[in-house]
């Protein structure tokens, strides 16, 4: 016994994944995360649905990861705002960080957010979007994804990736030289891929649940966070993950900027009334209150 390893206490960080139905494109963010550099972290599988086959995959893999959970809902349309927050608020550790179910994360990807965080300070980077063929590929055989990892191999495979319509190609070339020049250039949030602190998340109430369908909540998330003097970090060419292309499940974009962004704008409403409140524990809201 005094040879094993004694497990850390707590996770560094928290990887918070929304998911829907598509268990293969989460077979390669889980042997992706497998790889990572940074293995101190706890994965929450945010799902939006309660599919038994979901659930079936996710059994086989949850004891390949030291801190493990899989949070459902009732398949009620788009609802990743509510599916995230509800991660949020169980989360173990005082970092999050977020990835979307169809991204398959470097193997740096924890430890840049991890390494890079700051209190008051959101990091945010960017994603290669992959074609058809290449993301269909690295779904049937998720086991060669460190293929795309291999500098040599992604830049001699670059011609064939131009074909089948990569986009952000650059991205995945991460080098801490590219990133000093890309550094002080101003980067939106990207909900696929940033990081905060859990106390950022409470303090504008998390994700806004008015937003119907996909389309403008990472921008009123951002939006908000500005409003109460929290701001982006570039950590582009640090933290890359790569897109799986497949039909999106987005709707209601224009309605939710006319109704909600704009509104918030005018009347500068940075605490969401509508958000993660509802699921912190009792203790929690009234500490932050």
């Amino acid at each position: 016994m005094s040879n094993l390893t004694r497990l850390p206490d707590a996770p560094r960080a928290t990887l918070i994944i929304p998911v829907y139905k598509d268990t293969a494109a989460l077979a390669c963010i889980f042997y992706a995360l497998l790889r990572q550099t940074e293995q101190c972290f706890e994965v929450i599988i945010a799902e939006d649905d309660e599919s038994a086959e979901m659930a079936a995959f996710i059994e086989k893999w949850r004891p390949k990861f030291i801190w493990f959970q899989h949070l459902t809902q009732e398949d009620d349309g788009f609802r990743k705002t509510v599916a995230v927050n509800r991660a949020i608020a169980v989360s173990q550790a005082d970092y999050l960080i977020f990835l979307d179910g169809d991204c398959i994360p470097h193997a740096d990807f924890i430890n840049a957010h991890v390494q890079n965080s700051e209190r008051g300070i959101i990091c945010t980077g960017r994603r290669v979007d992959l074609g058809s063929r290449a993301s269909q590929y690295m779904k049937e055989q998720p086991e060669r994804f460190p293929l795309l990892e291999n500098g040599l191999l992604y830049l001699l495979l670059a011609p064939l990736l131009h074909i089948d319509g990569i986009r952000s190609y650059e991205v995945g070339f991460p080098n801490r030289f590219f990133h000093r020049i890309a550094k002080n250039r101003y980067l939106g949030l990207m909900g696929c891929n940033f990081s905060c602190y859990k106390e950022a998340m409470v303090t504008i109430n998390g994700y806004d649940e008015d937003y119907c369908g996909s389309g403008g909540e990472d921008d009123d998330l951002e939006w908000r966070f500005n409003g109460v003097g929290i701001t982006t970090k570039n950590i582009k060419f640090l933290a890359p993950v790569y897109h799986l292309r497949a039909p999106q499940r987005r709707s209601s974009t224009q309605q939710n900027y006319d109704r909600l962004v704009k509104m918030r704008e005018k009347n500068e409403m940075f605490y969401c009334q509508n958000g993660l409140d509802k699921y912190l524990p009792t203790e929690q809201r009234m500490a932050e209150a």
